[in-house]
């Protein structure tokens, strides 16, 4: 559909600026302070208007690069992540979404009292979403479509070790299928992150 398609290059044009502004901003010269990786894996509940009880879960690594001296990093951040399933229609006839698929992104953190940190993120993923009709609670019906759509996060963590810390997150992507309504599952999750 045209509006589908303009939103999709609306936020494809959005996602390359946030990586050009990010990396314009910590990038002096001809190479950047590259921080040491961070690895991150969460699990946790999809919410959202219509999801049945799914579990869904996010696996990242980011390249943090410190900007100035308080603390504050940005960088790149890629991962893979399963936004659970949404379930539609009446029981008589019911259409199941799954989607999981890699994402990439910039993920900006923000250190503030002794041992906790703040962190921000936004992507694009390219998703894959499966769709199974059922009738009568029988499967009648399956297929996919993949899809390029946004992923926003926010996570809170407190530091274990100096190498690894308690994450607890918020990810909001897109169950999305021609003909099918787009639906925002949230992800709540929890997991830990660790420095390498």
């Amino acid at each position: 559909m045209p509006a589908r398609s303009c939103a999709d290059g609306l936020l494809k044009v959005a996602a390359r600026w946030a990586s050009a502004a990010a990396f314009s901003a910590v990038c002096v010269g001809s190479a950047c302070a590259w921080g040491a990786p961070v690895v991150e894996g969460a699990v946790g509940a999809a919410t959202c208007t219509g999801c049945v009880r799914a579990t869904g879960w996010r696996l990242s690594v980011a390249y943090p690069v410190p900007l100035g001296t308080g603390g504050l990093t940005v960088g790149p951040m890629l991962g893979y992540a399963d936004l659970g399933t949404v379930a539609e229609g009446p029981s008589v006839q019911r259409h199941l979404r799954h989607t999981r698929g890699p994402f990439a992104g910039v993920q900006v953190a923000l250190p503030l009292a002794e041992g906790w940190q703040a962190q921000a993120r936004v992507g694009l993923g390219a998703w894959d979403t499966a769709l199974v009709t059922t009738v009568h609670g029988l499967e009648a019906f399956q297929s996919s479509e993949r899809h390029v759509g946004p992923l926003l996060g926010l996570g809170l963590s407190r530091a274990l070790t100096p190498a690894l810390a308690l994450v607890a997150s918020l990810d909001v992507g897109q169950h999305r299928f021609s003909g099918l309504p787009t639906v925002r599952p949230v992800l709540c999750s929890l997991g830990l992150a660790a420095t390498f």
